[in-house]
């Protein structure tokens, strides 16, 4: 039978400081509604341990894998190994330009590849005569590494099932009523490029508080911008497979094939 996979994702918590150890609407009980939760950046607001802390303790009780990426929030952080290791030992899975695989118990490995993107605008859209045209000059090495990153990520990523996750925007579907102004700031459509050439399922991310809920790349991969301001909660949805389970009486492990 056709495989779906119950996701549920969400970003841009913005979680300020220890005494906001805020309910996140949805979140509650999200283990009987969902086999995975994605976090796609900005989890606290300024990048500090206390808030780093404090998300850790929002997220400890869920029962399913935590998955997540940082932002451009996380990133102002000063102590960021102790950062990133206050939020793993609460069980989140941080991928700065790695991969992970989620077994289901269905046998699915649904494979996350997961950065946090960049900026850098979405040429020719804002057309060439854009009043940043040097901030993203001084963008360019950042994005160059950035591109690279998720390009050897799926390049190594082995799974039946694949996700992008990250915190920019690949793609101008998704920016909603966000003023084109700030697009360079948001995502870059050299990112969609990235993920169209690799075999991905869907894509994830934050980032644009105006933005819309769904969009897709240039070549036609679902994407979701799950920032909490545009959703207003954690967003549930199960996503279709083109993969299918089998069962063999003589093999007690169900058989997992794609198309």
């Amino acid at each position: 039978m056709p495989i779906g996979i119950r996701i549920a994702a969400t970003g841009d918590l913005h979680v300020r400081g220890a005494t906001e150890q805020r309910a996140v609407p949805g979140l509650w009980n999200i283990e009987h509604h969902a086999d995975l939760l994605i976090i796609a950046g900005d989890l606290t607001e300024n990048g500090r341990l206390v808030e780093a802390e404090a998300t850790a303790a929002l997220l400890r009780e869920v029962r399913i894998p935590v998955v997540a990426v940082l932002g451009n929030h996380d990133l102002r952080s000063l102590r960021r190994t102790a950062f990133r290791r206050a939020l793993e030992c609460a069980g989140i899975d941080i991928l700065d330009g790695q991969s992970t695989i989620v077994q289901l118990a269905n046998g699915t490995r649904v494979g996350i590849a997961g950065a946090t993107g960049t900026g850098g605008g979405f040429w020719p859209i804002e057309g060439p005569n854009a009043l940043h045209n040097g901030t993203l000059k001084r963008l360019a090495l950042k994005s160059v590494r950035e591109l690279a990153t998720l390009e050897r990520c799926l390049r190594e990523l082995d799974a039946d099932v694949r996700i992008v996750t990250m915190h920019y925007a690949p793609t101008t579907s998704t920016l909603g009523r966000e003023p084109l102004a700030k697009y360079w700031m948001l995502g870059n459509s050299e990112l969609g490029a990235v993920i169209d050439k690799g075999s991905t399922d869907l894509v994830i991310h934050g980032h644009a508080h105006l933005g819309t809920l769904k969009g897709q790349t240039p070549g036609g991969v679902p994407v979701w911008n799950v920032a909490l301001p545009v959703v207003g909660r954690i967003f549930l949805e199960t996503l279709k497979t083109r993969c299918s389970v089998h069962h063999d009486a003589r093999n007690p492990s169900p058989v997992v094939q794609c198309l």
